[in-house]
C-alpha cells in the first residue's frame, strides 16, 4: 500500500497493491443476491443493506490501509494498477498506464511517456 493523491476523491488516499487487491477484490464483486437477501431479512431500505454488503469490503481495506472508507466505490478506484507512474516532476500519478502527460501538473517529457 502506498499513498498517493486520487484526482477522484480529491485527497491522498491508501493505493492497494497488487497482492492487497487480490484480497479486496472478491469482497467488491457480485453482492446483488447480498443486498436483496439482506434488504428481504430485515426489511431496510436499500442504501442500508448496500452498506451493509460492502461492510466486508470496507473492514478489509481498513485492515490492510488503516484508513477508514465507507464507499466501497472509492475502494474500486484506488488499485496503484489502474494508474500510470508517479510524475517525475510532482509525484502524482499519472491517470493511467498508458497516459503521456500528467493531468495534474502538465508536465509531459519521456520520463512518463
Amino acid at each position: 500500500m502506498k499513498e498517493y493523491f486520487c484526482w477522484r476523491c480529491k485527497s491522498i488516499v491508501p493505493m492497494l497493491e497488487e497482492n492487497e487487491w487480490e484480497v479486496i477484490e472478491p469482497l467488491l464483486h457480485g453482492q446483488i443476491r447480498s443486498i436483496k437477501n439482506y434488504r428481504g431479512e430485515h426489511g431496510v431500505d436499500l442504501e442500508t443493506a448496500v452498506r451493509q454488503a460492502y461492510k466486508p469490503a470496507t473492514d478489509k481495506y481498513y485492515e490492510l490501509t488503516g484508513y477508514e472508507e465507507t464507499n466501497y466505490a472509492a475502494i474500486m478506484h484506488h488499485r496503484l494498477n489502474d494508474f500510470g507512474d508517479e510524475c517525475v516532476k510532482c509525484k502524482h500519478l499519472l491517470r493511467t498506464p498508458r497516459a503521456s502527460f500528467c493531468a495534474n501538473c502538465g508536465h509531459k517529457g519521456k520520463e512518463n511517456a
